[in-house]
């Protein structure tokens, strides 16, 4: 237990009248005889400013299950993505004109046991819109198949790729919304072969804000 000095000269002053010396070898010490807890609280006001535009997302993980892949040479694996929400706390005045925003997911490489990896290009999604609002100017990305399917969009998540835009910054905020939400189904599909184990991987959300250019 620690005094301030002033403290410690009072209490001096106080016991010494009373204060009798038993021997030069007694150890002092002090008795606990009971604590109390007082709540600390502060309702902190939101500073006034021009706002932002922000992502947040609901969760920092997401686990997938195997599921039926259809096909005797793939191993298919099924999971969601948490909810992400972008929100625009600015004032439409504050918007610059011909402004568009977008998020975009990149996977990193699952790594596994003993130094087994699967690429992120096994990765894929389809984006599904919680909350559009009512302008009509948001939209979800396009399917992103992995590279164990077939066609122009099996490429997986090697890359940035949507997974929703408002086509105009200021035009969905004059619609009365201030946030706006989606997920995405998530599946892996690798061959047979696959090293069993456990395995993860970094998929990385980012905001941008962009102007179109003529």
């Amino acid at each position: 237990m620690k005094f301030s000095k002033g403290a410690v000269a009072r209490i001096a002053v106080a016991a010494a009248g009373g204060l009798v010396l038993v021997g030069t070898a007694g150890a002092a010490f002090a008795a606990e005889v009971g604590d109390e807890n007082v709540d600390v609280n502060v309702q902190i006001a939101p500073v006034d400013g021009p706002g932002s535009l922000s992502l947040t997302v609901a969760g920092t993980s997401a686990t997938l299950t195997e599921s039926p892949s259809g096909d005797a040479e793939v191993r298919q694996f099924d999971g969601a993505l948490p909810t992400v929400t972008v929100t625009d706390t600015r004032d439409v005045a504050d918007i610059p004109a011909e402004r568009y925003w977008y998020v975009v997911g990149q996977a990193s490489a699952f790594t596994g046991p003993g130094g087994a990896t699967i690429s992120p290009d096994h990765l894929g999604w389809t984006p599904n819109l919680l909350n559009e609002g009512d302008t009509g100017l948001v939209a979800e990305g396009d399917e992103v198949q992995t590279s164990e399917d077939t066609g122009d969009d099996a490429v997986g998540l090697v890359d940035q790729e949507l997974l929703y835009t408002a086509l105009d910054s200021a035009a969905v905020k004059e619609g009365g919304e201030s946030s706006w939400t989606a997920n995405a189904a998530l599946v892996l599909k690798t061959d047979t072969g696959v090293t069993p184990g456990a395995y993860s991987s970094t998929l990385t959300l980012s905001l941008f804000e962009d102007a179109y250019t003529p």
